[in-house]
């Protein structure tokens, strides 16, 4: 999974799960809660994080949609 946030709010999103590609290229639309929701008007997607940002021995990482990520410096 790669998951990039843009200062523009630009979102560039892929997942590789079993054997199925998942992609978005979008704008990030609105927050809920620790959730932040990506699209084009009525055509978007919600992504859970159920972590939010947080340092661990020097890294940011961050659990979205069960997935632990890692901020590549």
């Amino acid at each position: 999974m790669r998951l990039l946030i843009l200062a523009d709010g630009t979102v560039d999103y892929k997942r590789l799960k079993n054997g199925g590609t998942t992609s978005i290229n979008a704008t990030l639309q609105e927050f809920e809660g620790d959730d932040f929701i990506v699209g084009f008007g009525f055509i978007n997607t919600r992504f859970s994080v159920t972590q939010p940002p947080q340092e661990v021995d020097g890294q940011y990482q961050m659990v979205v949609d069960g997935v632990l990520l890692t901020k590549k410096m």
